[in-house]
């Protein structure tokens, strides 16, 4: 049995193969593990849609919707 690509759940065949890349692609880019440019914790994480948050020193930034150039 192949290995499931756990960025891909409930995406079906249906959606076809350029799709699911794409999804993929924007998907590994938003769940990477991010540096704060404060403190330097790796637990930078997005709290909603162009707004990035450090727990630990409770920095607060707008960026992009899946990626933060900060």
């Amino acid at each position: 049995m192949p290995k499931k690509n756990k960025a891909l759940k409930g995406l079906g065949q249906k959606y076809g193969a350029s799709v699911r890349k794409k999804y993929s692609r924007v998907y590994r880019l938003l769940k990477k593990k991010r540096r704060c440019p404060e403190c330097g914790s790796l637990k930078f994480k997005r709290e909603v849609a162009g707004i990035w948050v450090c727990p630990m020193c409770s920095y607060k930034v707008a960026g992009g919707a899946y990626d933060v150039t900060a």
